[in-house]
């Protein structure tokens, strides 16, 4: 009888001009009023920028340590919906610093399959550039590079790219992005990771840049141990990385 009652209600909320729900929605500020049935759902997922600015900016009125860090974790703020709440806080003590790099932008991230390739167009590139030109900061440490160790993970070069140009180290934990590249059994990325390159216009006369990582022995170990003879090779014959014995024994 109950389940019934709660049924016929949401039935008619469902009758509701749109724009009503909407407010009632801005007043309720509910996580769970969506998804109560299929028809609300889509209701507020195809809502406009604006009102899910509104909806986020409330939720959070009141926050101003981490403000937009916490807006980006909510999957419907995109870049649009951002530039709206940014028009919310402009006459707020709310400023824009340096965020938290939210996790959400990576988890989904898979290696391609079948031979295909990323491009710059893939996501989460185009959303953090966007970020970026709206006047953003990533922390991009704030997850201990889990970002980076994500998009060496699957192998999106130009994703690793800019991140390293935005100031991510492929030296954190016991080079964890370096080992996962070589486990990877990819030399471009290896390369990408540990050899700096000068970014702007080309220059004719090109210099040598110290280097992210500093390729230790078990590095090459780990790749004698991965049976990558090219990246063994690059290790010991342009990094100039000597063997131990053990490693030694493992090459022969």
């Amino acid at each position: 009888m109950k389940d019934g009652l709660k049924r016929q209600r949401f039935s008619c909320l469902e009758l509701l001009p749109v724009e009503l729900l909407h407010e009632i929605q801005l007043y309720a500020l509910s996580h769970h009023l969506p998804c109560t049935s299929g028809s609300l759902h889509q209701i507020f997922k195809f809502a406009p920028p604006s009102f899910k600015a509104e909806y986020i900016y409330l939720r959070l009125c009141g926050t101003t340590d981490g403000f937009y860090s916490k807006a980006l974790r909510y999957p419907l703020c995109s870049l649009e919906v951002l530039r709206f709440i940014k028009q919310y806080t402009k006459k707020t003590e709310i400023n824009i610093i340096v965020i938290k790099t939210p996790k959400r932008l990576f988890q989904g991230l898979a290696p391609r399959k079948y031979g295909s390739m990323w491009t710059d167009q893939d996501h989460p590139l185009p959303f953090i550039r966007g970020l970026y030109s709206e006047g953003f900061s990533l922390d991009i440490h704030s997850m201990n590079d889990y970002p980076l160790i994500k998009a060496v993970h699957t192998g999106f070069e130009t994703l690793v790219q800019f991140l390293l140009e935005k100031g991510a180290s492929p030296a954190y934990k016991d080079n964890l992005a370096v080992r996962v590249a070589i486990r990877r059994k990819d030399l471009r990325l290896v390369k990408l990771l540990v050899e700096r390159s000068e970014s702007g216009e080309k220059k004719t006369k090109k210099r040598k840049l110290e280097d992210r990582v500093t390729i230790t022995k078990d590095l090459l170990k780990l790749a004698v141990k991965c049976n990558t003879q090219e990246i063994v090779d690059y290790f010991t014959q342009e990094k100039g990385c000597v063997p131990d014995m053990q490693t030694l024994y493992l090459m022969h």
